[in-house]
């Protein structure tokens, strides 16, 4: 008997989510506005201004370089996809263009989860329920109010490639999986592993392709930035989590607005591993990595919606619990403004106005970590520096703003 075609739910897929629509739209609108609050208050940190002065600078000379790094970013991470933004860049040399890219693509991934849901089962309401889970979770919310990050494109081109591989495209897989690799050196070996995975367990022919491009593009960007005589980043590790009680709350703030639902995947959770160790096991950082909302957590909670999708497609009462737990963990475990008893920043005109005429003034400027928040505004101008990265501000402001 031969299986009943899916050509129309693809089709309408797109037509067949007005709620994830709706929840798309919403969040964009909330984050872009609570973003743009957080910087004319002078609150973003350094890492926004970095990739701001990389793109700006490749756009005048063709090099990443950025003062907070003191070399090319991409001597750094392999996060050539972030190129493409230059002309847009060109167009509007300021920080907000990367906010408003930001949020809308950690907004946007959540139309591919969808698609991926309704194609492994889903009926299109639960489906909506999974997507919308993903849209309010603590997690996405943090990761469109954090600093700028490549990883915020992890998330849709996560589950693009879901969609591919579920398809058995050949194509398409190897295309989404190219271009995630341009994200970040990480994802290059998260691919690799999962490509290894799926040779095995369920295509031979996408896994062993995927695998090779995979192999390729390590050995290309290690050689290619070593010859030009720079060392990428190389995190260290340990061999035990030094907080394992605050990293295994971790886990249950993420595995929670999907109502624990991969867990039911069984031993096939443990094909999680390497993205657990890289931020549970990670050795001293600026601050913790397993936390949600930050950008070292996207790989791993963009994995925990597709297990979610797999597993609640064989129990779709589970999106209603899914959707209600992401609710409970947004008003109550919010990691950003957008949270019971917090409030907006007020914002800092006469700093953000001073800031910005050095981003217009193509003069010197110098700036420490207690001013990175102007630094971000002032990046534009490819004079601007930001000196002693690693040092505490003197006068740290604080978290939140409960009163």
């Amino acid at each position: 008997m031969q299986a009943p075609s899916r050509a129309p739910m693809r089709r309408g897929a797109l037509a067949q989510m007005p709620y994830v629509w709706l929840g798309v739209g919403a969040f964009i609108a909330v984050y872009i506005t609570v973003d743009l609050n957080k910087l004319y208050a002078l609150r973003y940190g350094m890492d926004l201004g970095i990739f701001l002065q990389s793109l700006v600078n490749f756009t005048h000379t063709g090099s990443t370089f950025n003062w907070v790094e003191r070399q090319p970013h991409l001597a750094v991470h392999d996060s050539w996809l972030l190129l493409a933004f230059a002309p847009l860049v060109r167009l509007f040399p300021r920080p907000e263009t990367l906010l408003v890219v930001q949020v809308v693509a950690v907004a946007i991934a959540a139309v591919p989860l969808c698609i991926f849901a309704r194609g492994c089962g889903l009926a299109a309401l639960p489906a909506q329920l999974v997507a919308l889970a993903y849209l309010i979770s603590p997690s996405a919310q943090g990761w469109a109010y954090m600093d700028f990050s490549e990883n915020v494109f992890v998330p849709v081109l996560v589950f693009s490639l879901a969609i591919a591989v579920q398809r058995k495209s050949l194509v398409g897989t190897l295309l989404l999986a190219q271009l995630l690799m341009g994200v970040k050196e990480d994802e290059i070996w998260f691919v690799a592993w999962f490509s290894t995975a799926g040779a095995i367990w369920y295509d031979r022919r996408l896994g062993v392709a995927t695998l090779a491009l995979a192999l390729v593009n390590g050995a290309v960007y290690y050689a290619a930035v070593h010859a030009a005589g720079y060392a990428p980043a190389k995190p260290q590790y340990l061999w035990w989590p030094s907080t394992l009680p605050q990293d295994l709350a971790f886990l249950a703030e993420v595995l929670a607005p999907f109502a624990f639902a991969p867990l039911a995947l069984g031993w096939r959770v443990l094909l999680a591993a390497p993205l657990v160790v890289e931020i549970m096991f990670s050795g001293q950082w600026a601050y913790p990595l397993a936390r949600a909302g930050t950008h070292w957590t996207v790989p791993l909670v963009s994995l925990i919606a597709i297990g979610a999708a797999v597993v609640i497609a064989k129990y779709p009462r589970w999106a209603n619990w899914a959707f209600g737990c992401a609710i409970v963990m947004a008003l109550f475990f919010n990691v950003t403004v957008v949270h019971i008893g917090r409030h907006l920043y007020p914002p800092d005109t006469f700093g953000y106005a001073r800031a910005r005429a050095v981003a217009l003034s193509g003069q010197p400027a110098v700036y420490t970590p207690d001013d990175e928040g102007a630094f971000v505004v002032a990046s534009p101008d490819l004079q601007a520096q930001l000196i002693n990265r690693w040092a505490p501000p003197k006068n740290p402001k604080p978290a939140w703003i409960t009163h």
